[in-house]
C-alpha cells in the first residue's frame, strides 16, 4: 500500500501555500482598507481673520480614525482629551499656529477612515508608504488661490509624512506659495520626511520645519514669529 501511495508533487504543495497566503493577504487588505466611511462631504475651512493670506493644513489621526464612545485614548500616545473632545498631537499644534497667526484652518481627511486599533492603522500606513499610494480624500478640493503661506502639519508614520498629505498637496499648483512644515513624533525628527515634502511641493518655497510636539506652546509661538 505504501508503495502505491503517490506523493503530491512539490509544485502542487507550493500552489496550495500560495493560495493560502493570497487569501490571507486579501482578507487583511480588505480589513485595513474598507473601514468606516467619512461622514458628509469632507471638512470645512475654519475661518480666521478676514483677508488672511495664511492657511494651516494638517493631517491628524484623530480626524481620520473610526472611534466610538469606548475609545481608550490612554492606549495611544497620539490622542489627547481636551475637555470632551479627542484631539491628536498634530491637531493641537495646528490650533496653536492658527491662534497665533489668525490663519484659516483645514484638516485633511481621508474618505475611508483608519481602523481604531493602532496596529491596523500602522499596517495600512505601511502599505500606503511602501507602495507610494495616495488615499482618496473626503470632499472636493478647496481653493488655495487666496493663500500665500501654507503651514503643513502631520505625524511621522513609517519614517515619513502620511501619504494623505501627498493626496492633498499634489492637487494644486504651489508655484509662489510658501510651505512651512511641522510634524509630531515620539521617535523621529522632521528631516526624515523632508524628501517627500520637497517632492510633492516642488514649485513652492519650502521653509525649515519643526518637530512641534517636543516644544512648549511658547517655543512654537516664537518659531512662528521667526518663520512667518
Amino acid at each position: 500500500m505504501e508503495e502505491n501511495r503517490k506523493k503530491r508533487p512539490i509544485w502542487k504543495k507550493l500552489g496550495i501555500v500560495l493560495v493560502v497566503i493570497a487569501c490571507i493577504a486579501a482578507g487583511l487588505y480588505a480589513y485595513l482598507f474598507t473601514g468606516e466611511k467619512a461622514d458628509g462631504t469632507g471638512a470645512d475651512i475654519i475661518r480666521g481673520d478676514d483677508g488672511t493670506r495664511t492657511l494651516v493644513v494638517y493631517f491628524s489621526r484623530s480626524d481620520n480614525m473610526a472611534m466610538d464612545d469606548e475609545t481608550d485614548i490612554t492606549a495611544s500616545a497620539s490622542l489627547n482629551l481636551d475637555g470632551t473632545q479627542i484631539m491628536g498631537n498634530t491637531e493641537i499644534v495646528a490650533h496653536i499656529i492658527r491662534q497665533k497667526t489668525d490663519a484659516d484652518l483645514y484638516p485633511i481627511r481621508v474618505s475611508t477612515k483608519y481602523r481604531e486599533a493602532f496596529m491596523a492603522t500602522a499596517g495600512r500606513a505601511w502599505i500606503e508608504e511602501t507602495f507610494n499610494m495616495r488615499p482618496k480624500l473626503a470632499g472636493s478640493p478647496i481653493s488655495l488661490d487666496d493663500y500665500d503661506v501654507i503651514y503643513v502639519g502631520y505625524p511621522i508614520w513609517w519614517f515619513n509624512a502620511p501619504m494623505a498629505v501627498g493626496s492633498f498637496l499634489e492637487q494644486y499648483d504651489l508655484s509662489g506659495k510658501t510651505i512651512i512644515p511641522f510634524a509630531t513624533s515620539e521617535d523621529n525628527g522632521i528631516a526624515i520626511s523632508m524628501d517627500y515634502i520637497n517632492e510633492i511641493c516642488k514649485e513652492a518655497d519650502i521653509r525649515e520645519g519643526i518637530m512641534a510636539n517636543r516644544m512648549s506652546k511658547e517655543d512654537i509661538e516664537a518659531w512662528i514669529e521667526k518663520v512667518d
